[in-house]
């Protein structure tokens, strides 16, 4: 079994129109649906986030306060990333919530801070990973695949490539993971230069990188150049590349 990314958290609330307030106005959170089951006098508020997990917000008459906080056995937080912890604490104090203050996580070296929903529920804030750090990421797996002992080793390749990976080829050939695999297995390999690297965050798992690249010749084909552009995606905490182009210039 493969567990991609949580898709939602469900989240019991005493007062619905004050956590509906909470929720999308506070912390912006953007409304997906929102259904009232009259039999059960309960509500269900679907939020979504930029990358598309969710929180279910519902309202059940009488349901006990939370035990704890945040030491109860079960779910302990909720985190959420942000670009700059700082700026998002002063948004939220702005706005009347309570934050603490910021503090390193002494593991990962990012700063974080916890705040609370209108019943005491924990919700941290940490900061996502430096854009530099990314780019140099990124830069160093796009350059392993323009290595002679990497292309030619389907281990190495799939470690790279996502499951549904594909390409859009210089030569107008359109490539799935398994026939890249194959057909890189035994190409008659040349050396690249990449040029005019970049990275544009698309969503805190998503990026886009785009460059040049110059192929020597070899005895097979002559020299030629391109731009390229691929798409990465993180899941499960490792950077892996679900589509690729190739322009030729």
């Amino acid at each position: 079994m493969q567990l991609d990314r949580i898709h939602h958290v469900a989240i019991i609330c005493a007062d619905y129109a004050v956590s509906k307030r909470f929720y999308t106005e506070v912390l912006g959170l953007r409304v997906v649906a929102e259904n009232h089951r009259a039999a059960r006098d309960s509500y269900k508020l679907d939020l979504a986030l930029p990358d598309g997990s969710q929180i279910e917000l519902f309202s059940f008459p009488g349901a006990p306060a939370r035990p704890t906080r945040p030491e109860a056995q079960g779910l302990r937080h909720l985190c959420f990333e942000v670009p700059d912890v700082q700026a998002a604490a002063d948004r939220l104090a702005a706005q009347g919530v309570a934050v603490e203050p910021l503090r390193v996580d002494e593991f990962t070296g990012r700063r974080f801070t916890f705040f609370a929903d209108p019943d005491g529920l924990p919700l941290e804030l940490c900061e996502a990973a430096p854009a530099e750090d990314l780019d140099a990421l990124l830069l160093k797996l796009e350059s392993a695949l323009h290595l002679r002992e990497v292309r030619a080793t389907a281990a190495q390749l799939e470690e790279l490539l996502d499951d549904e990976f594909h390409e859009l080829g210089v030569s107008g050939a359109v490539w799935t993971r398994a026939a890249i695999v194959e057909a890189l297995r035994d190409e008659a390999f040349s050396e690249r230069t990449m040029t005019d690297f970049r990275v544009l965050r698309m969503a805190s798992d998503v990026a886009l990188v785009t460059y040049r690249v110059h192929r020597e010749a070899n005895a097979q084909r002559p020299a030629a150049d391109s731009l390229r552009s691929s798409l990465w995606k993180c899941r499960q905490g490792r950077w892996r590349m679900v589509f690729h182009q190739g322009t030729p210039l």
